[in-house]
């Protein structure tokens, strides 16, 4: 085997476990928006009609489209403001 061939599969052994860790940390925010995605549509489903409701649900639309789009944060973000508008933190 050749040098460059042994440190590109040294290469490849040693990144592996680092993309791994970096999968896992993304489910974790994609588990954290799905579940904060359903205690928002819970609540939505529960509030009176009205302003705040309209205004919650815009901000669960919001915290969808970057949910998906992976923004995992910035989406969590916006499921909580929509929680706190609906008075459930």
């Amino acid at each position: 085997m050749s040098f460059g061939r042994k440190s590109a599969f040294a290469a490849a052994a040693l990144a592996g476990p680092m993309v791994a860790s970096a999968a896992n940390a993304a489910d974790e925010s994609m588990s954290t928006c799905l579940i904060k995605a359903s205690q928002v549509r819970s609540a939505i489903a529960a509030a009176q009609p009205g302003q705040t409701k309209d205004e919650a649900a815009a901000q669960a639309k919001i915290g969808r489209d970057f949910c998906s789009a992976a923004y995992f944060t910035k989406g969590v973000a916006h499921y909580t403001k929509a929680l706190e508008l609906l008075g459930r933190s």
